[in-house]
């Protein structure tokens, strides 16, 4: 027994330290930048924009997001360390969302069904943490790739031990639907386990007699009450009844398509690779798994394997609702396969312990060295000077060309950070903008038909593009030139 919790703990802290080494990276994105333009517009102003401030074509039009908390933290962040301070919180976040995934995924096992193999479970959770790998970035999203692992968790022990832990979700919900648009995950995940509760108490009322009837139906309304508690929750936030329909409002524009996050995972991408893979061994563990499927694992699987094929923002949230489900089902199959192999003695393993001690030491100097490079402020200079146009801005803020600018979507959040003087047609704001303007924006880009009149439409008098966009062959041919050019930018100007 003591082996066993001494392997448990060591397979748990080194699956961590790995999952650290992975995620101390640049997690610098395009929205990161608005999300500090807006944290510090909210700390400089100790009040919520309530309207835009920060574009020309949508200045003064409402803009209310659910992001606050999370920009205030993400501008202390920068303002503590800089670049690095934002890449270690993101590494620290995403370390502390698979802490939690690995404990849920024994509180996700049936009673009675042994725990699953430590090497095992910290092979699926490092798979499925590399899968979730193609979304960390310094963004509120992490508040929502967090508290999904924590409303699962919360709810894998209540459908196994029942409590009252379940009634965390309504305070955890006022803090995600003020931190993130995506606090519509938790009503999912809620649902989830409310169907199948129903279905359990049908089950039970049907084939089980009354007690059994009766145990289902008091779990039922506990979970129904909590429900009801999420609903009231969501109404605690700055803008109120607003926010009930912020996420249908933003997934019913045409124009969010447009974007990569919002489309199907692009699988000739390395990126996404582990993704493909998770999901491929996840349906062949499923099949050849002797453990009978619950209604819970039915539902997530299909439902997050459909919204992950759908939209690629959604491959965090697949690797974390479904690690626990392949872990189950995995652990099942390695004991069919072991009682299928010839019998061997069993042997006790020592406990070498100054050996495991300094594995775990070599596995933190790795992740934590790999985290200090990461801090390194010259380190961030140039991977953000490889990303985002450094040195276009630094000609704009040196130079003062004057007259409106026209952007590249992905270097909006950038110009609202690094040109405050310069606002900008779009930026990663989509819920603002709405289709019309993400519309006008990629009439312009691709050069098409009526291209000049939306800029004229909008006096803009410079551009900043990418060299091999359509618009920067097209605007030679209208008369605009070249104020600065790299390798990475180009800004022309008329």
């Amino acid at each position: 027994m003591e082996n066993k919790r001494v392997v448990e703990r060591l397979a748990a802290v080194l699956t961590m330290l790995l999952v650290l080494g992975m995620a101390a990276r640049y997690t610098i994105a395009p929205d990161s930048w608005w999300h500090l333009r807006a944290g510090a517009w909210i700390w400089e102003h100790r009040a919520l924009p309530g309207v835009d401030h920060f574009s020309y074509t949508r200045v003064g039009e409402a803009w209310h997001y659910p992001g606050w908390p999370m920009e205030l933290v993400m501008l202390a962040l920068y303002r503590l360390g800089g670049l690095g301070a934002l890449n270690l919180g993101t590494a620290l976040t995403v370390t502390l969302t698979w802490a939690v995934v690995w404990k849920t995924i024994d509180a996700f096992l049936p009673a009675g069904e042994g725990p699953v193999h430590p090497l095992l479970k910290a092979g699926v959770v490092t798979w499925a943490a590399a899968a979730s790998a193609v979304y960390w970035a310094a963004r509120p999203y992490l508040l929502t790739f967090l508290l999904s692992a924590v409303f699962l968790a919360v709810l894998a022990r209540w459908r196994r031990r029942g409590g009252r832990l379940i009634w965390v979700l309504p305070l955890l919900m006022v803090l995600w639907v003020n931190g993130h648009g995506g606090f519509i995950m938790g009503w999912i995940w809620w649902g989830v386990y409310w169907v199948a509760a129903v279905g359990r108490w049908l089950v039970a009322r049907w084939r089980q007699g009354q007690e059994a009837a009766k145990a289902a139906w008091r779990r039922l309304l506990s979970l129904t009450a909590v429900g009801g508690a999420l609903v009231v929750a969501v109404a605690v936030n700055p803008y109120g009844m607003e926010m009930y329909a912020y996420p249908w409002k933003t997934i019913s524009m045409q124009a969010l398509h447009q974007i990569a996050e919002w489309q199907p995972p692009d699988f000739s991408q390395p990126e996404t690779w582990p993704f493909l893979a998770l999901l491929v061994a996840l349906m062949v563990v499923l099949g050849l798994s002797a453990r009978r499927m619950r209604a819970e694992e039915a539902f997530l699987t299909a439902g997050m394997s459909l919204m992950a094929l759908t939209a690629a923002r959604n491959i965090a949230l697949f690797a974390v609702a479904l690690a626990p489900v392949m872990a189950r089902h995995a652990e099942a199959l390695r004991r069919d396969v072991v009682a299928w192999l010839p019998k061997r003695e069993p042997r006790t393993t020592p406990i070498h312990r100054k050996v495991n001690l300094a594995l775990v030491g070599l596995a933190a100097f790795v992740a934590f060295a790999k985290a200090g490079v990461m801090a390194l402020p010259q380190v961030n200079a140039v991977l953000t000077a490889q990303t985002f146009p450094v040195a276009a801005v630094q000609y704009l803020e040196t130079e003062h060309p004057p007259g409106r600018l026209f952007n590249d979507y992905n270097w909006g959040g950038y110009l609202l950070w690094a040109a405050p003087d310069y606002p900008v047609f779009v930026d990663g704001r989509t819920d603002l903008y709405g289709d019309d303007i993400i519309e006008q924006w990629l009439r312009v880009m691709a050069a098409q038909p009526g291209w000049q009149a939306v800029l004229d439409y909008w006096d803009v008098r410079l551009v900043l593009v990418r060299p091999e966009a359509p618009l920067a062959s097209a605007l030679p041919n209208e008369g605009w030139h070249v104020l600065y050019q790299d390798d990475l930018s180009v800004l022309y100007g008329r």
